[in-house]
């Protein structure tokens, strides 16, 4: 028996293929998939390269699939499950699947029990949650209009912004001011102003600036720090409320971190964003998972047929 966990992120799409002990049989990969950032078509051609890459060298088909579990960035809403759902059908066809957010598959991904809170910080950011009686709540998880904010995005705004004002004198002196030119590949932030001003950032840029910022946070630029530790207590303000709105305050309960800026694992960040979380959950702690975030999606496949297996009597 084989079961699949399908990883689709902001980023890259990640499909592992397992037996029934959960020993990966084969993996694919595949580009961006988070379709309300790159397009529904990119998003399919992704999540079939990292299936039919899985599946195909491995001599089997996705009709050999006893159970798939995707857990795909952008699942926020009934209406992105309107669109995912038959992009989803026509790469398993007849396979029984489940589509669901992200962030479950790094919760199961960090725990045993399936119980605690979940924090992704990546190309975006969301929060969810689960408590021992079962229930669940994902926050909206969209955009900062609709109250979400985190992920490299926002650290590369913050780089930019601060970067101007240090050069104009109206905050502090930050050496993101030569550091962020050097990105670029000009001198000095009035050649960055320019190539904003005509359009050339390009997507490159916009992810080396995030890493600008956490090197030279640990470098000891106080502006950087402020940066990387705001982002962080945010975030921990977000996972605060998820376990306040399940009940689980007073409990000794992990908050799994996900995602690639998490996994800078970088203590001005986990230290911040623990400190908002500890305002409301004293007992909380932080779990960073050594396992990539699909192996959670594997785990959830194993779930689904082992509770199958037991309704059934088998």
């Amino acid at each position: 028996m084989y079961v699949m966990g399908v990883d689709v992120g902001g980023s890259k799409t990640h499909c592992v293929v397992a037996d029934e002990n959960g020993k990966t049989i084969a993996e694919g990969f595949g580009g961006a998939g988070n379709y309300q950032v790159c397009g529904v078509e990119t998003a399919s051609d992704s999540m079939k390269n990292a299936v039919y890459g899985a599946v195909e060298p491995a001599g089997l088909a996705v009709e050999d699939i006893a159970y798939a579990v995707f857990g795909i960035s952008g699942a926020d809403g009934p209406e992105d499950f309107e669109v995912l759902t038959p992009m989803v059908q026509q790469i398993m066809g007849t396979t029984g699947h489940q589509i669901v957010h992200d962030a479950w598959i790094g919760l199961r991904a960090g725990t045993e029990d399936y119980v605690g809170v979940v924090s992704i910080c990546g190309t975006g950011a969301g929060h969810a949650g689960r408590n021992r009686a079962g229930h669940m709540l994902t926050l909206r998880n969209l955009d900062f209009i609709t109250g979400n904010y985190g992920g490299g995005g926002e650290i590369g705004k913050k780089a930019m912004h601060y970067a101007f004002r240090s050069e104009e004198g109206t905050w502090k002196k930050s050496r993101l001011e030569e550091a962020v030119p050097s990105v670029f590949g000009v001198k000095n932030m009035e050649e960055v102003c320019a190539i904003l001003r005509r359009g050339e950032m390009t997507k490159q840029q916009r992810y080396q600036l995030p890493i600008i910022v956490f090197d030279l946070a640990r470098e000891g630029d106080d502006v950087s720090k402020d940066i990387v530790s705001g982002l962080g207590y945010e975030e921990g303000k977000y996972a605060a409320a998820v376990l306040r709105r399940l009940g689980m305050c007073e409990e000794e309960v992990p908050a799994v971190l996900i995602g690639s800026i998490f996994q800078t694992n970088e203590p001005v960040l986990i230290d911040a964003y623990m400190r908002a979380v500890h305002e409301d959950a004293p007992n909380a702690y932080a779990v960073i998972p050594q396992e990539a975030p699909v192996t959670g999606a594997v785990k959830l496949a194993l779930d689904y047929i082992r509770t199958s297996k037991g309704k059934n009597g088998n």
